[in-house]
């Protein structure tokens, strides 16, 4: 028997017909936005979303990881059976009282495993998935057909109005008040997508372009200071080049008191004799390290020449590093 593997499916994915999701770029903002549709850049998890014609639902994080039983209310795409089969792209994401997404909210879900942690999590914290494209649709491949062709078949969908799927508003017609409308609320960004441009799975495309209102970066946690009571007071975080862990600085500015609490025991449990970094090593007293398991965001003012983030501010644990 010959595998054959889909469009976007990597080689060594265990999963056949699993698809990678398509990236945004970091290029310029166009100066002329009419062929273009802005939406959010939401501030959560990737995922797509799997829903056979019998109605099993399956998704899928970035990296490929299952994450069906980590998040119970993506089994609300059952909902969807006379679409089926169908594949969602998402962002799942935890809204604060404003309506607005808290990755810090989500932190508390990202990392729990026992389906009686979930369980309860699910009530406190419950999670909303953000559906801005469709791969398949009734079975059909859509991912090679126009943006808006897309988008009017998302619209389309039947989605009661108290699901925690939803799909989350798109400027057509004004891109440029899209972006406004994501930075008066003071959120993470927005993302152009050209009206023309094709789902190219497995690749960061030009035709979707990231406008972040502040840089950031991914990083990964080497070590830890702690503060009086124990508690990560900061983080000294690194970047993966080709050479291992580059340092890239300490970060304490915008860990709360809940997300200290979340890293303690994740942080203990990763505990290290030694730096993980290459190269330079910060100097700080009586740092704890850890093994380099944990990935983070920081968002940050600069990068001096030196390679070291200026101000950099936590902006949350985004799993396990490679996910």
């Amino acid at each position: 028997m010959v595998a054959v593997r889909m469009p976007g499916q990597r080689p060594s994915d265990p999963h056949p017909g699993r698809i990678a999701p398509m990236l945004a770029s970091a290029s310029p903002v166009p100066v002329d936005l009419s062929g273009w549709a802005a939406e959010v850049k939401w501030d959560g998890m990737r995922a797509l979303t799997y829903l056979d014609a019998h109605g099993g639902v399956t998704a899928y994080s970035r990296s490929g990881r299952d994450a069906t039983a980590r998040y119970p209310e993506l089994g609300a795409a059952a909902d969807l059976v006379s679409d089926a089969p169908l594949i969602l792209d998402g962002e799942v994401v935890a809204l604060d009282d404003r309506g607005l997404p808290s990755f810090g909210l989500l932190q508390q879900r990202m990392m729990l495993a026992r389906q009686g942690s979930i369980r309860a999590a699910r009530v406190q914290t419950p999670v909303v998935l953000m559906a801005f494209d469709v791969l398949e649709h009734r079975g059909i491949p859509v991912a090679g057909r126009p943006y808006m062709e897309r988008r009017q078949l998302l619209e389309q969908l039947r989605l009661p109005d108290d699901a925690p799927i939803t799909v989350p508003p798109a400027w057509i017609e004004d891109a440029s008040a899209g972006i406004q409308w994501t930075r008066d609320r003071q959120m993470e960004g927005a993302i152009l997508k050209r009206l023309t441009s094709r789902y190219q799975p497995d690749r960061r495309s030009p035709d979707w372009i990231k406008i972040k209102f502040r840089p950031s970066a991914d990083v990964v946690i080497g070590g830890w200071s702690a503060d009086a009571r124990g508690e990560p007071r900061s983080l000294l975080v690194g970047i993966p080049d080709a050479n291992g862990l580059r340092y890239v600085g300490a970060v304490g500015s915008g860990l709360s008191g809940v997300q200290r609490r979340v890293l303690r025991p994740l942080l203990n449990a990763a505990a290290a004799e030694t730096p993980p970094f290459t190269g330079q090593v910060p100097r700080t007293p009586a740092a704890h390290w850890v093994l380099p398991l944990l990935q983070g965001e920081v968002e940050y003012a600069e990068l001096t020449r030196d390679g070291i983030l200026r101000q950099p501010s936590w902006k949350g644990l985004r799993g396990l590093a490679g996910e």
